[in-house]
């Protein structure tokens, strides 16, 4: 693996199920410095009448069945990511496993087309995305399915997330605040943003806790953060 690539993936994995998870996950991964999570507020609602699903709101039970393995083969190698994450041989095994995920989640896109609630119900619909978060061959192509979607198919803030990788990867502002690239110093820098003054309010309006609490949050998990990087209404 060439090493610069790897300094630079504009990703922060081990935020990513914290991210799609319902409110009460976000509740268990919060530390306690940083401030409660409200879950009554507007991103709590979103992100709780997403993740609500009933056992019969599916049509393909066993097609949800594989993705959630997925995901949990996913989120297995990133057990501690923060504290990994410079670690060259690690950083090698964990985009060899995202190629081999990868080449399956291409496989059911050809079959099924993107999993949708419809489809495999909120769970598999999230753990699609997830696959498809931490592999950019699949982003460009996911993200033009997502946007051909009518609204509740797909969690908003999965397509959000979505949205600010493909546009940071293609030298594009992020809209959301999702994104950090890994410096030559082996911190995470906070990725250029367009329109900060409303950030906040685009992350509530998709599922997203205010900025400060989600950086809070990623601290927490370990991965060393540029404060300095962020704008200066969302340093802790």
């Amino acid at each position: 693996m060439n090493e610069p690539r790897f300094r630079i993936r504009l990703i922060l994995l081990a935020a990513a199920l914290a991210l799609l998870a319902a409110p009460a996950a976000l509740l268990r991964a919060q530390t306690p410095a940083c401030p409660p999570l409200d879950t009554t507020a507007a991103w709590a609602r979103v992100n709780r009448a997403w993740s609500t699903e009933s056992a019969a709101g599916w049509s393909n039970d066993s097609l949800r069945q594989v993705l959630l393995a997925l995901a949990d083969t996913d989120q297995s190698m990133r057990k501690n990511f923060g504290t990994r994450v410079t670690d060259t041989t690690y950083g090698r095994q964990l985009m060899a496993l995202d190629s081999t995920l990868a080449g399956t989640m291409a496989g059911i896109l050809d079959r099924y087309g993107l999993p949708t609630r419809k489809m495999v119900g909120a769970a598999g619909a999230d753990a699609a995305m997830l696959i498809v978060q931490h592999n950019w061959p699949l982003q460009e192509r996911v993200l033009a399915l997502a946007d051909s979607l009518p609204p509740g198919q797909l969690s908003p803030q999965a397509v959000a997330m979505l949205e600010d990788r493909v546009r940071v990867h293609q030298g594009k502002p992020q809209r959301y605040g999702t994104q950090f690239t890994m410096g030559a110093d082996k911190r995470f820098h906070f990725a250029a943003a367009e329109d900060v003054a409303h950030m906040d309010a685009r992350r509530a309006a998709v599922g997203m806790p205010p900025m400060r609490q989600y950086v809070c949050l990623l601290e927490g998990m370990g991965p060393p953060l540029d404060t300095e990087s962020l704008p200066p209404g969302f340093r802790p």
